[in-house]
């Protein structure tokens, strides 16, 4: 990822996150007890864009901590461990910070939590106009599917959309609310290469980027 530059860090606690908020709910299934943790998310919005001047989809990149974290985590397992059963007892901020920074880095669909009181489509609108640079009228976002993600731990709801939009429609460079210290990368994969991509397991993609290109792809019978 271009510019990608991480210093300085560490892990600390997670007090009064404006994202997440870890639980454990108790219950009984037929007559046993049974505890369950899990995190209170936001739902939000995603989108797949495909690109017909350029004939190429549009996806974003960017540095995940968690998902960087959890590769340095698995990077010093055995260390953790001494051989024996994985347990999620070590904690994070006892651990060297040792794997390479770009591990990080994923690529996604232009998506977006939601947190404001409008419609779906206007808000996946502005999150593709403050990501991607694209101004794209609602009439084009196509709602297909909503699905659940992280059913064991969050069970939060994503609704995917799709749109074709033109280099017309690119009145910025996109990267994300700098505001907040978004720094989104524009990526523009060429149709051609898709398949290819979806199946390199050596990028790290999220499940629902995987099932929109599914969904295209039988769509379109590529």
């Amino acid at each position: 990822m271009e510019g990608l530059e991480i210093t300085e860090m560490k892990v600390v606690p997670c007090v009064d996150s404006r994202f997440i908020q870890p639980s454990r709910v108790v219950f009984k299934q037929n007559g046993q007890e049974r505890k369950w943790d899990y995190l209170t998310v936001h739902d939000s919005v995603c989108a797949l864009l495909f690109n017909t001047t350029r004939q190429s989809f549009i996806l974003v990149k960017q540095f995940r901590p968690a998902v960087y974290m959890h590769v340095n985590r698995n990077l010093h397992k055995k260390a953790l461990n001494d051989g024996s059963a994985v347990t999620m007892t070590a904690d994070d901020s006892s651990l060297p910070i040792t794997a390479p920074f770009n591990e990080g880095v994923t690529y996604e669909l232009c998506a977006g939590i939601i947190d404001k009181n409008m419609s779906l489509a206007g808000l996946m609108k502005q999150e593709i106009l403050e990501e991607c640079g694209y101004d794209v009228p609602e009439e084009n976002l196509q709602e297909i599917a909503s699905f659940r993600g992280g059913v064991g731990s969050t069970g939060s709801l994503q609704t995917f959309f799709f749109a074709k939009v033109t280099d017309e429609m690119c009145v910025s460079q996109g990267g994300g609310n700098l505001s907040e210290g978004e720094k989104i990368e524009v990526f523009y994969l060429p149709l051609e290469n898709s398949k290819e991509f979806v199946f390199d397991a050596t990028k790290h993609k999220p499940a629902g980027l995987m099932f929109a290109f599914m969904w295209y792809f039988n769509k379109f019978n590529i």
